[in-house]
C-alpha cells in the first residue's frame, strides 16, 4: 500500500462567465488554426466564421500536403485531442455516411493518453468514494495496468481480500470533453448553414449522437449497470464471463470489479484447439447477446476478449454496448431470409424501416442496387470466400447512396459483427458458424411463428382495425359538415412562394432592429453630456451605448452565422451556459 498522501490542496475558485468565454472563443481559434494546418483551409473559408477567422484561404502544413484527405482527417482529430479522437472512433463505425477510404483512416486512431500520477488517482477515488485510499482497500498498486482517454486502470485488493480492478476518470476531463462538445455543436451549426453538402451527411445529429454516447461512457454508473446486465445474461454452464463489480466501491468517477487473470486472445495459436474453443464461445455468447439478451458488446476486439488456462473468455470494457429491440431482430431475421431467397423487394422495404431516409429514395435503383451487391458478395461456394464485412460495408454505402440514415444501434452491430468475423478468419476460419448459429436461428423463428404468439397479434391488430373502424362514421361525418359549412379549404403547395413569407419576416426583422440600433447610436452621441458632472446623462448615455452595442452584435451574429436564415440561438446558448 502507498504511503499517506499530502493535505487536500484548497480548491481554486471557479472561474467566472466571462473568463469561461474568454477561455472557449480561444480554443475555437486554436481549433481552428488546427484545421487549416491540417490542409482543410478552403473548406473553413467557405462558412462565415471562417471568413472572419482568417483574412485569406490558409495554407496547410507543407507536410501534410501531398497525404490523402482521409488520413489528414485522422491526424487533425488526433492532434485536437481526446474528444474529437472518440468523435472519429464513433465516425468509423457509420459506414452509412462516409467512404471506406475514411472508415480505414478513423480505425487506424488510438486512445492513448499520457500515464497520470498516482496523486491525482488517489485524489479522486478518495473524493468520489469518501474515505481514505488506505480505508477503502487493503493494498492498491501505484502503477497503472492501462491509460486511456477517460480513465486510467490499477490493481487493487479489497479489504475482503479479493483481487479488483479499479478504474478512474481522468480528473476535470468531463469538464474538457463538456467543453469540446459545446464547440462541436456551433461548429456544426455553422457548416450546416453554410456547406450545402453537408446538410445531408447532418452533423449536428451526428454530434447529437455522439454526445449521448460520450456522456454515458464519462458515467460509470452506466458501465456499472451494464455489467450487472451482463452478468444476469450469463448462460449457465458456458465458459463465458463479466468482471462481478463492487458498487460498494464504485461511483460516478470510480469503477471497482472483479479482476481476471487473463490474457488478449490475440496471443492464442491460429488453428490450434484452444483457439476453435475460444471462437466457438465468442460467436456463440455473440449470437445470444444479439437473438435472446438483445444488449450486446459494443467494441468486442481481441485486447477486450481475455482467456485463461481453463479457456474461459472474458469480456471487459463494457462502456459501450448496442441494443436491439424485438422489432428490430424481426427485421433481421427477415432480411436473412430475404436475403437468401432472393427477394431485393422485402430487403428494400426491411432497409428502409431499419433506418432513416433523409429524401426520396428510388426504389427501382434501390433493388437493382441490393441485387448486384448480393450477387457480388453473398454468391459464394464456401464460407472461406464469404465476406461479411465487405457485404456490410457495400450495404451501408448503398445506405448512404440514398440517404437512409441507421440507426445508432445498427451501426454499432454491423461494426461489432465485422470485428467478430475478423477474430474467426484469424484464430480459426474453420469454425461452423452456420451450425453454431442454426440453433438460435431455429428457436428465434419458431417462437416467432407459434400459434400463441400470431393469435396475440391477430388480436391486436382486429382490435386496432375495429377501433378503427368505430371511429370512420363520426369522421366522414364530421368531413361532410365541414364540406357544407366551407370549413375544409384547398392549399396549393409551392415551395420557393412557401418560404417567401418567412424570408419577408426575416428581412423585416433585421431592418427593424438596424433602424433600432443606428437610432440608439445617434442617441448615445447626443447623450453624451460634454463634462462629466451630470450624472444622469452619464447614465441614459451608458444604457443607450450598451442597447446599440447589443444592437449592432446581434446583427453581426445574424449575418456570420445565420446568412440569410432564422438565427439559431441554441447552439450560442449552450457555449456560454457554463
Amino acid at each position: 500500500m502507498s504511503t499517506p498522501g499530502p493535505a487536500p490542496r484548497t480548491r481554486p475558485e471557479s472561474p467566472s462567465v466571462v473568463g469561461i468565454a474568454v477561455r472557449d472563443l480561444a480554443r475555437l481559434q486554436s481549433v481552428a488554426l488546427t484545421v487549416a494546418k491540417h490542409g482543410f483551409g478552403p473548406l473553413l473559408i467557405r462558412t462565415p466564421l471562417g471568413r472572419r477567422l482568417f483574412k485569406d484561404t490558409p495554407q496547410g502544413d507543407a507536410a501534410l500536403r501531398d497525404q490523402a484527405a482521409p488520413v489528414r482527417f485522422a491526424r487533425l482529430l488526433a492532434a485536437l485531442g481526446p474528444t474529437y479522437i472518440k468523435l472519429g472512433q464513433i465516425l468509423s463505425m457509420r459506414k452509412d455516411l462516409l467512404a471506406p477510404e475514411w472508415i480505414a483512416a478513423l480505425e487506424t486512431l488510438q486512445d492513448d493518453a499520457p500515464r497520470l500520477p498516482f496523486a491525482s488517482i488517489r485524489e479522486q477515488v478518495e473524493a468520489s468514494l469518501g474515505g481514505r485510499l488506505e480505508d477503502l482497500y487493503e493494498t492498491f498498486s501505484e502503477q497503472p495496468l492501462g491509460t486511456a482517454s477517460i480513465a486510467q486502470t490499477h490493481r487493487a485488493r479489497t479489504r475482503d481480500g479479493e483481487e479488483v480492478v479499479v478504474k478512474v476518470q481522468r480528473p476535470g476531463i468531463e469538464a474538457t470533453m463538456r467543453a469540446d462538445l459545446d464547440l462541436m455543436y456551433l461548429a456544426a451549426q455553422v457548416l450546416e448553414a453554410s456547406i450545402d453538402e453537408l446538410q445531408f451527411v447532418g452533423v449536428v445529429s451526428v454530434v447529437e449522437e455522439f454526445e449521448k454516447g460520450l456522456l454515458k461512457e464519462l458515467d460509470f454508473h452506466q458501465e456499472l449497470a451494464n455489467l450487472l446486465e451482463f452478468q444476469r445474461n450469463l448462460e449457465p454452464g458456458r465458459r463465458v464471463v463479466v468482471p462481478r463489480p463492487h458498487p460498494e466501491l464504485s461511483a460516478r468517477t470510480v469503477l471497482t470489479m472483479q479482476f481476471f487473470e487473463g490474457r488478449p486472445i490475440r496471443k492464442l495459436v491460429p488453428k490450434s484447439a484452444e483457439a476453435r474453443a475460444i471462437v466457438d464461445e465468442i460467436v456463440r455468447t455473440a449470437l445470444k447477446q444479439v437473438f435472446v439478451d438483445g444488449v450486446f458488446h459494443g467494441d468486442p476486439h481481441a485486447g477486450n476478449l481475455l482467456y485463461d488456462d481453463a479457456l474461459t473468455v472474458c469480456m471487459i470494457d463494457l462502456g459501450m454496448v448496442g441494443r436491439v429491440t424485438p422489432g428490430q431482430r424481426d427485421d433481421m431475421v427477415t432480411l436473412a431470409i430475404a436475403t437468401i431467397a432472393s427477394d431485393p423487394t422485402t430487403i428494400a422495404r426491411i432497409l428502409l424501416r431499419m433506418g432513416t431516409p433523409t429524401q426520396r429514395v428510388n426504389l427501382s435503383e434501390l433493388k437493382a442496387d441490393i441485387t448486384r451487391i448480393r450477387e457480388q458478395h453473398l454468391m459464394v461456394a464456401s464460407f472461406g470466400e464469404y465476406d461479411s464485412a465487405g457485404f456490410i460495408e457495400a450495404f451501408s454505402r448503398a445506405a448512404g447512396k440514398y440517404r437512409i440514415r441507421l440507426a445508432r444501434d445498427m451501426a454499432i452491430l454491423a461494426k461489432a459483427a465485422a470485428t467478430i468475423e475478423d477474430i474467426v478468419r484469424t484464430l480459426h476460419p474453420e469454425v461452423d458458424i452456420v451450425g453454431i448459429a442454426r440453433p438460435f436461428l431455429d428457436d428465434y423463428v419458431q417462437k416467432r411463428l407459434s400459434p400463441r404468439r400470431l393469435l396475440g397479434e391477430f388480436a391486436s391488430e382486429a382490435s386496432g382495425i375495429g377501433s378503427m373502424l368505430r371511429t370512420v362514421p363520426g369522421q366522414v361525418d364530421q368531413l361532410l359538415h365541414d364540406f357544407e359549412t366551407g370549413n375544409i379549404r384547398v392549399r396549393a403547395v409551392t415551395p420557393e412562394l412557401d418560404d417567401l413569407p418567412r424570408l419577408v419576416h426575416a428581412l423585416g426583422s433585421r431592418i427593424a432592429l438596424a433602424t433600432f440600433a443606428a437610432s440608439t447610436t445617434i442617441a448615445t452621441a447626443i447623450a453624451v453630456p460634454e463634462s462629466t458632472e451630470s450624472t444622469l446623462r452619464l447614465a441614459v448615455a451608458g444604457i443607450l451605448a450598451f442597447a446599440a452595442a447589443a444592437s449592432w452584435g446581434t446583427l453581426a451574429a445574424w449575418h456570420w452565422l445565420g446568412r440569410g436564415k432564422p438565427l439559431r440561438l441554441a447552439p450560442l446558448v449552450k457555449f456560454f451556459r457554463r
